[in-house]
This record gives C-alpha cells, structure tokens and sequence, in this order.
C-alpha cells in the first residue's frame, strides 16, 4: 500500500510539473497573441482619449468616486472663478479600479498625452479583489500579467489593513495569477471565436467622462439605493466614524502615494491626489490624505472631511452610502476645481510645465 501511494504520489507530482512546464510558457505565448479584451467603461473611456489627447490638459484617474462625482464642466467652472481660466478636463474615473490598475491607466495617459496633457489627478485606489470570482474575471486576468506583479504586490502590502488580511488578499492573488498562468479558456478563445462576436460596450462621453449615478438604473443600482433609503440611521453611524479611533497604520499606504505623486512631478507634471467622500471610508482616507501632506509639498485634495466640508454631507445629497447624486457631484466639482487652483497659482504649475 505505501509503495502504491508513493508511486501515485510520484506520478502526481510528475504531472504537475509537466503541467506548469507547458501551461505557463503556452499561457503566456497565448497572451501575447491575444488583444485587449473589451472591460466595461475602461475600454471605452481610455479609447475616446485616447483618440483626442489634445483635447484636454487635466485628467482625472480614479474609481466610480472619481466617475460618479467629477463633472468636467463644474470643475472647469470652478477653477475659471478661482482664477485658472480654460482648463479642459476629461474624467477616467472606472469601477473598482485597484492601485495597479491605476497605475497602468496613468502610464496610458502620460504616453498618449504628450505636450497637451498638464495636469493629472490620481485617487486613493481601491484594494486588491479578495474573492475568487473577482481574481478569475476577464479584467482580473488581463491585470495578472508577471509585468504587472511589482504593481499589484505594491498596492497589497500598503494597503492599511491587518497582517493577516493583508496575506489572506494576496492568497487570492496568487489563486488569481495562477489562474492566468494556467492558461484555462484562453486557447478555446482563440481558436474557437463566437461566430457574432460581441459589439465593443459603447459610453456617452457628451459630459467628457462624468455619468451621473441613477441617470441610468440598473437592477444593481436600483438596490443600492433603496438600501440608502431604508437605512436613515446608517448615514448618521458612518458620520460618526470620522475622528474614531483606529489601530490601522496609513503610513505606507501614504507612502505609496506619495511615491505616485513624485513620479507624475518628475514627468513634468502637476500632480494631485484626490480623496473622495466616501462615508464608510471617514475612519481611513481623510487620515491617509494628511498623512500624504505631512510628507512633503504634495496637493491633496482632502474632501472627505465633514469638518472642513459639512455642506457636502447632507444627506439628500447622497445616492448611496458611498456616492453622490447629480446635485452633490456638481457642488463637490466646484469645490475640487476651485481648491485644485489655489494649489496651482503657486507658480509651480507654470514652472513644471515650462521644463517639459
């Protein structure tokens, strides 16, 4: 019986290695050979700027913090009336985007934006997916390239949560590279294509970017507002997060930011990190936004802040428990325009500029 197990676990063993020897190099060749898949929101907006760099000279990269609540035009407007006229902002703001994620999107934009581009302003990105379902995905997959492992390993250990989440985030990691790396459904893909391939996800960029949140209602969207809805009390008890007290270190996160910032400086470029309101996150992001500033002369614009800010924390601004309306995101866009000038007048923007 021993010398049975010994020899299937052998043969086991065998296999194994055989398979990580042809799946990995065969994946990454398949890769390499396969386009870009269509992501929702990203591919559309990244092309259309992609497509008219010239147009703009701010960009705004970010989560659907960013995408729900900057609307170019307030930000334009505000900024005209705090006395930086004809700024041209375009609003990359995409669900659930993760730091390494960011990080290939601003690497796209300051390659495609060349002379025309000034201005970019980064978000406190979301962490890394810590469900198999969102390490396996389409996006997951194309963000699981060993290029990008640096990125993705950088954003787990900053992010300000305990040690063992922090391993149980980079377990799914794993799971999710090892996933890619195996190769599973990429050759049927490309050897056995839909005979009506999928039309390429189209977005109405008329607001450069912006979408309003509720202006289209999904079954998902639906829910979440009536989640907000039901739970009066709720939007009182994440108020009182702000100030609590936490045991959690932003310290390297801030770090990781600054990082972010002091590349896109040495590009020439004014740099700002935006910190959005976002009330489950009142315990953590406005301390990570000032940590950020008592690093150096970095521009944060620190919104999530109901002491500084109490206007944009009335609730029938609020969508859901994380973002605006319409109205709030109009109102907050002033401010950020406005505040994000002020920073500017400096000098330090024309001078930037001037050595690019």
């Amino acid at each position: 019986m021993i010398t049975q197990i010994r020899t299937a676990l052998f043969s086991a063993i065998l296999f194994a290695i055989g398979f990580v020897v042809v799946a990995i190099p065969l994946s990454l060749g398949l890769r390499a050979a396969t386009p870009m898949p269509d992501l929702l929101v990203l591919s559309p907006k990244l092309e259309a700027y992609k497509a008219a760099p010239e147009k703009y000279d701010t960009v705004f990269i970010g989560s659907s913090r960013t995408f729900y609540h900057i609307l170019p035009d307030a930000v334009e407007a505000g900024a005209a009336e705090a006395g930086c006229p004809n700024w041209n902002v375009y609003n990359l703001g995409v669900f659930g985007l993760t730091g390494a994620e960011q990080d290939w999107m601003i690497d796209q934009v300051t390659a495609a934006g060349g002379d025309s581009l000034k201005r970019i302003v980064i978000e406190d990105a979301l962490p890394n997916e810590r469900t198999l379902d969102g390490v396996t995905t389409n996006r997951a997959r194309y963000f699981s390239s060993p290029d990008m492992w640096p990125a993705q390993i950088a954003s787990i250990t900053s992010y300000p949560e305990s040690l063992p989440k922090r391993v149980f985030r980079g377990g799914m990691f794993a799971l999710g590279t090892g996933f890619d790396l195996s190769g599973v459904g990429r050759g049927a893909e490309l050897l056995f294509p839909p005979g009506d391939p999928e039309e390429p996800k189209s977005f109405d960029l008329s607001n450069d970017g912006f979408e309003a949140l509720g202006s289209i209602m999904t079954p998902d969207i639906e829910a979440r507002r009536q989640d907000f809805e039901d739970k009066p009390d709720q939007f009182k008890q994440d108020l009182a997060l702000y100030g609590a007290h936490s045991d959690e270190d932003v310290s390297a996160r801030a770090a990781y930011l600054a990082q972010r910032l002091d590349r896109l400086n040495a590009r020439g470029l004014n740099a700002a990190l935006y910190i959005s309101p976002d009330l489950p996150e009142l315990d953590r992001t406005p301390r990570t936004g000032e940590a950020v500033k008592a690093l150096g002369d970095y521009k944060v614009l620190n919104f999530n802040r109901p002491d500084v800010y109490p206007e944009l924390f009335e609730r029938d601004l609020w969508f859901d428990f994380s973002h605006f309306g319409e109205t709030g995101a109009r109102m907050l866009s002033r401010k950020v325009g406005a505040e994000y000038c002020a920073m500017s007048s400096t000098g330090k923007d024309t001078v930037a500029n001037a050595v690019r």
